[in-house]
């Protein structure tokens, strides 16, 4: 059996930054293992994200039943393939808030607070736009650009949000968030390009990496207090792997899940579905944190956006030439605001030219737009669990929405409702909107609005937090070294380690830990 060096579960995000990163050094040797295997075209097409949903590709998780929804189990989408959620998701860039990082810092993790980790973002980013700007950086691994194609629907929401009152911003990750705009995204050539693209792809040909895809990591093995390997099912047959280093970077789903199936993590809970604890670690699955989203639907009195879409033509314009609307992800029109003054914006908004539910999943049949309000500090907390001592059932995901003290999060978004509504009045999008589409229309006062809240929150996919990073007793990864506390040679870098929610769409984020974790591994 060979003995690598590093060992790296997980090929999402951060596993490829991390294997790119350390493969770098020709004498150290380094395994990715990855269950899923090579993204398909729905992954290389920015505009075809959410056809990925449900197929092969995605483990297509759902919550526990929420109390807080009506008791409903929410679709929780995740990468199963090279490049995980990186190759799943809506490609936006986005870094958060100063306060954000600075919170992190304040919540014991010396050495990450704005100041720190801004240098950190730069040296990634390949700003097509931003560029000599001492907000940006030119010349890193990953690009960063405009969507490539802009609909007619997505400025008319632009030109009615700013008619609201909204500021134009033309850079969120520049001095301010606050605002509407269009997100860049890390797409290049017309093609998906993240960290597959940019930082595996090309070390794949390196001699001492090894990449092992279609495999599911179900323990990691521990001796004398040490992790010093991992089991793995390959067709359905036990394998073992050993390393000097093991680094989870499965995501904030299932790094906690294979720490707990390892007898590592809340130990009377371990017992009670029949795995023997190895080290207590109380906050393993703990501080689930989520980024919930409200919707609405709008029918147009004329085709716009993806009702007006020719889907052949589309195609064979990106086939041929990578150009045209396939090049876009279709949710670059949005912002972020503040439901009240005082305070950071505590909502994204998107303006999507297309009227759907849960994300594609139901459409109306004709053209319109579909008006999100995300909540970007959530006050509920769950936690991820093990259902059993099974390796192949999924755990409990129960992000416990709407479960704060107060109702907070539920009146936040409530807000949103309104806030939407007053964008969908304004002038350049209430001349092409014909009405407001069931079941929302029919919710108006206050009773109604959380009904319909509580009905239809859906998630925007952001898990983290569930192996946090800090010092105090529910702490689990050291914010320096990412060691994992109380273990030696065990790490987890990934969005599970972050202390708390961002206030912004995650991959950035994972990115910078996993570009971290790689100096701090290799030091």
């Amino acid at each position: 059996m060979t003995t690598y060096d590093t060992l790296i579960v997980g090929a999402g995000s951060a596993g490829c930054v991390l294997a790119g990163r350390l493969s770098a050094d020709p004498a150290r040797r380094v395994l990715l293992l990855e269950s899923g295997g090579e993204p398909p075209l729905g992954a290389v097409i920015p505009s075809d994200w959410p056809s990925l949903f449900n197929t092969g590709v995605d483990w297509g998780f759902h919550t526990e039943p929420q109390a807080g929804c009506r008791h409903r189990r929410i679709f929780w989408p995740r990468g199963r393939m090279l490049g995980g959620s990186g190759s799943l998701n809506a490609m936006i860039y986005l870094r958060g808030l100063p306060s954000d990082y600075d919170g992190w810092e304040a919540m014991g993790c010396p050495g990450w607070g704005w100041r720190d980790v801004l240098p950190d973002f730069l040296a990634s980013e390949d700003n097509a736009r931003f560029g000599n700007h001492p907000l940006h950086g030119t010349g890193g691994p990953l690009p960063v650009e405009d969507c490539p194609y802009r609909d007619e629907g997505e400025t008319l929401w632009h030109d009615a949000a700013v008619a609201a009152g909204h500021p134009a911003n033309p850079d969120f990750n520049g001095g301010s968030q606050e605002g509407v705009g269009f997100f860049q995204l890390t797409t290049k050539g017309g093609e998906r390009f993240g960290t597959k693209r940019a930082y595996l792809d090309p070390a794949r040909e390196r001699s001492n990496l090894a990449i092992e895809t279609g495999v599911l990591v179900t323990r990691i093995v521990v001796e004398h207090g040490r992790a010093v390997g991992v089991e793995y099912l390959r067709n359905g047959r036990s394998e073992r792997a050993r390393a000097g280093q093991v680094v989870l970077a499965a995501g904030a789903i299932a790094s906690p899940h294979l720490l707990m199936l390892s007898g590592i993590g809340p130990a009377d809970a371990l017992r009670a579905v029949g795995v023997a604890p190895v080290h207590d670690l109380p906050g393993v699955g703990q501080d689930l944190q989520d980024h919930p989203a409200i919707t609405l639907a709008f029918a147009a009195k004329r085709p716009v956006g993806l009702g007006a879409l020719d889907a052949a033509g589309s195609f064979a314009a990106w086939q041929a030439h990578r150009s045209g609307p396939r090049t876009s992800n279709w949710a670059a029109a949005g912002g972020h605001v503040a439901t009240r003054h005082g305070i950071e914006p505590d909502l994204q908004l998107y303006g999507i030219a297309a009227p759907h539910r849960d994300y594609g999943r139901f459409l109306y049949p004709g053209s319109g737009f579909t008006l999100f309000a995300v909540l970007q500090r959530p006050e509920s907390r769950g936690e991820i669990r093990l259902r059993s001592a099974d390796p192949i059932m999924a755990p409990a995901i129960d992000p416990r929405y709407l479960g704060d003290e107060g109702d907070c999060d539920l009146a936040t978004l409530i807000e949103g409702v309104r806030i939407n509504r007053a964008i969908a009045a304004a002038g350049p999008l209430a001349e092409v909107i014909a009405h407001e589409l069931s079941p929302s229309a029919e919710c108006l006062d206050d009773e109604g609005l959380a009904r319909h809240v509580r009905g239809h929150l859906a998630s925007l996919y952001h898990p983290s937090s569930t192996c946090r990073m800090g010092s105090d007793p529910g702490a689990v990864v050291d914010p320096r070294s990412f060691e994992v506390h109380g273990l030696d040679g065990l790490f987890v870098a990934d969005a599970s380690v972050f202390p708390r929610m961002i206030s912004a769409n995650l991959n950035a984020t994972v990115i910078l830990v996993a570009e971290r974790a790689a100096v701090a591994l290799a030091g």
